[in-house]
């Protein structure tokens, strides 16, 4: 509750809530006391990642070393520890997630943490993050940077038009560049 006096007449912040809220500020009504409410869940708060977590969850893609196509997976625990799991898979020969399949089967080779693992999308593990992993996989299946042994949903005509995430929109540029063809929109 913040306060603020201006022209004789107190202002006082509520943090909205819920209904209930009104009811309590209705009682405010006649005392010469100003109620204005702030949101305590703006769009700002859900869009923008806390940094500061240097092992954060979120959306995150596993570059093979050979081919240099990439795996999207999610997690909500740390990236780094589900990294370690593909790890194990591959290990043991175990077929249990697209990235070790396509390691076991093509014969490729994995690399290190440090070297093939990069966080596309920070984010907490809820709904939201089914919906970044499928626009991140939508993407990068466009633009053919996806291992065939991924699993793809059905497309959404929404993620045709979303940007593709930084990392994937560097390499694009990069493989162009090393390549000879060059988009002029993208080397400036």
């Amino acid at each position: 509750m913040k306060t603020e006096q201006t022209n004789n007449k107190k202002w006082v912040t509520f943090t909205y809530h819920s209904p209930l809220t009104r009811k309590v500020t209705n009682l405010f009504k006649n005392t010469g006391i100003g109620i204005a409410f702030r949101a305590s869940n703006t769009i700002y708060q859900q869009l923008v990642q806390k940094t500061g977590n240097k092992n954060p969850s979120g959306i995150y893609e596993i570059k093979c070393n050979t081919c240099g196509m990439n795996y999207v997976g999610q997690s909500g625990r740390p990236i780094t520890t589900r990294h370690k799991e593909h790890e194990r898979y591959i290990k043991n020969n175990n077929p249990a997630s697209a990235y070790a399949v396509h390691i076991l089967n093509n014969r490729h080779e994995y690399g290190t943490t440090e070297n093939t693992l990069q966080l596309i999308k920070p984010c907490r593990k809820s709904s939201k993050m089914n919906h970044w992993e499928n626009m991140c996989i939508q993407i990068y299946r466009q633009y053919s940077k996806l291992i065939e042994e991924q699993q793809v949903n059905e497309p959404n005509p929404l993620f045709e038009y979303a940007k593709p995430p930084h990392t994937l929109r560097d390499r694009t540029q990069q493989d162009r560049r090393q390549s000879g063809t060059h988009d002029n929109n993208t080397d400036r």
